[in-house]
């Protein structure tokens, strides 16, 4: 018997407008790992069982957007708290080679400069290893903050140009990984937004001055929490930031919102904004449990029942969010949360410093490859909402 959301979707899906219903939708995922996941001999099975390249068995199930995250330098020594990113892995030259590839497959692409070597989200936003070593020989805050916005500046023009020049310029860049409460500490943090907007103004006016056609996005997490967002978007447009998408991340287990709630949230942002919005990140459990028997990064489902943490769960849910995007006239699309990082006892969250051991898969429970690398049945529905 179809599940209740399985029914709800095929009804969002058939009672579009036909001209909305005439656009694909945006929909894929974060690729960014990808590199570091074949050197450690991770396969890739589409739905049939047999192996393949990632991205192509990706296109061929429908994905037509790629997110692709840059770290400034990776390797020991460059991470947080004991960890790092292994060395040529989501570096500038990783990067590129990653755009190179999912162009190839028809993709578009989702950029987004961390400003970091390390994870950035609402509690770690670490300016890169190298930039905070030359901030700390000035004289003061102001000379940092002031050679800070150079830094940005350069840099990512630097980057801009070099997708440009490849032939892979970014539809969509995100200045900053979830920076609800800022970016680059100490420096641009919410509670100082003068300092915060003049950062984000810069990255912004250098993405536009090398790709005018790419769309910035601003990214925060908690989608479905109007509040929040109004607070932050208010503050933004005082200080004179300007965006084209604002990008919200939504997992039901982080936000305890179903679909139902997070499109009237994109109902009330884009109004009040007259902004599209991209879903940047979104994640659901496909087991309870990662293949050692602990729960991964998502405990549960939200409001959303246990049951629902299987392949058929994810499924159901997956056909419900994209069928709801896609119904929304300022929803663009939806990536979701690392589709690709699959069980492998060679790739973790991070390395540790020291060892070079890697932590936890704390996502391999979510992906959209199953423990043996299998195409999971949720991209059965993703030719749906995307053609």
């Amino acid at each position: 018997m179809l599940d209740r959301r399985a029914l709800l979707a095929s009804s969002l899906a058939a009672a579009l407008p036909a001209a909305h219903a005439a656009t694909p939708l945006l929909a894929g995922g974060d690729i960014s790992a990808l590199s570091w996941l074949e050197k450690a001999g991770a396969v890739y099975k589409d739905r049939d069982g047999q192996p393949g390249d990632c991205l192509e068995i990706l296109k061929r199930y429908g994905h037509n957007i790629a997110r692709i995250r840059l770290y400034d330098r990776t390797g020991p020594g460059t991470g947080n708290d004991g960890w790092y990113w292994p060395e040529g892995s989501m570096d500038l030259p990783d990067v590129l080679r990653l755009a190179r590839r999912a162009k190839a497959q028809g993709m578009q692409i989702q950029f987004t400069f961390h400003y970091s070597d390390f994870w950035t989200n609402s509690k770690t936003q670490d300016p890169p290893t190298a930039w905070r070593a030359e901030l700390a020989k000035l004289p003061d805050n102001m000379a940092r903050f002031k050679r800070l916005l150079v830094l940005v500046e350069q840099r990512t023009r630097e980057v801009m140009q070099a997708l440009v020049d490849q032939g892979t310029p970014p539809e969509f860049v995100s200045l900053g990984n979830e920076i609800e409460h800022g970016m680059m500490y100490p420096y641009g943090s919410t509670k100082v937004w003068p300092l915060l907007g003049a950062l984000l103004k810069v990255g912004h006016a250098a993405v536009k001055a090398v790709s005018p056609t790419s769309r910035v996005v601003l990214h925060l997490d908690d989608g479905g929490n109007e509040a929040k967002y109004i607070d932050w978007f208010d503050n933004a447009r005082k200080q004179g930031v300007k965006w084209d998408v604002i990008g919200p991340s939504y997992y039901p287990f982080w936000t305890k919102k179903n679909v139902s709630q997070l499109m009237s949230f994109c109902d009330t942002i884009s109004k009040r904004y007259d902004s599209d919005l991209l879903v940047m990140e979104a994640g659901f459990n496909f087991a309870p449990t990662k293949p050692d028997g602990w729960p991964g990064q998502l405990e549960h489902n939200g409001p959303y029942p246990a049951s629902m943490s299987s392949p058929e769960g994810q499924r159901d849910f997956m056909a419900e969010l994209l069928a709801a995007c896609k119904a929304h006239p300022r929803v663009l699309g939806v990536l979701y949360w690392d589709p690709i990082m699959i069980a492998n006892p060679k790739i973790g969250w991070a390395l540790r410093e020291g060892t070079g051991q890697p932590g936890p898969n704390v996502v391999s429970n979510t992906t959209l490859f199953d423990f043996q690398g299998k195409a999971l049945p949720v991209l059965d529905t993703w030719k749906r909402y995307t053609q």
